[in-house]
């Protein structure tokens, strides 16, 4: 791995011998500098100097099968670092740092298409650009859209497999396609 200018908006990496271009992570609107996010959806640790899988989560469906349903990341942070007091306390404490899950696909979304420059699908750009700067309006549309992978792969967060939809849009999408 080589970081050819840390300067920069965009971070260009050499992993396995592909140059990738790499941001440092944004999530819920803050800037997260100690990891670096791809449109691959890589993400790399600057403490640990490696890329992060992630853990997977799975849902038990009725008829007793195993769905997997998004991979996400645990970040350490220092005490406050949200602002809202969010996260959570680690299994051994350490001083002043608290910890959050966060699903790999809002890490890549957020990081390379904010929602406040990217409307969702279904709105047009001329109404975005009045609604975006109506505090209310803006926060109702950000905790009711999801990310939806549109290959249906929750492992495959590449920023061209992602939008952001409605959760009716996506639910409906899912059940046309027969997925529950």
């Amino acid at each position: 791995m080589n970081l050819y200018d840390l300067n920069n908006d965009i971070i260009i990496m050499n992993i396995d011998g592909i140059d990738i271009e790499m941001k440092p992570a944004i999530c819920f609107g803050k800037v997260f500098d100690k990891w670096l996010v791809s449109k691959c959806g890589k993400v790399w640790s600057l403490h640990f100097k490696r890329i992060v899988e992630g853990r997977k989560s799975w849902y038990n469906t009725k008829d007793g099968a195993d769905r997997l349903t998004y991979v996400h990341l645990d970040i350490s942070t220092p005490l406050g670092f949200w602002g809202d007091g969010s996260g959570y306390l680690p299994k051994y404490p350490q001083a002043n740092v608290t910890r959050r899950s966060i699903k790999k696909h809002k890490l890549v979304m957020d990081t390379w298409k904010p929602l406040y420059d990217n409307p969702p699908e279904g709105i047009v750009w001329e109404e975005w650009e009045i609604v975006r700067d109506l505090p209310t309006v803006y926060n109702h549309i950000s905790k009711t859209i999801v990310i939806d992978h549109i290959d249906d792969d929750v492992t495959n967060n590449r920023l061209d497999n992602l939008r952001r939809v409605t959760s009716w849009d996506n639910q409906h999408s899912r059940k046309a396609k027969g997925l529950k």
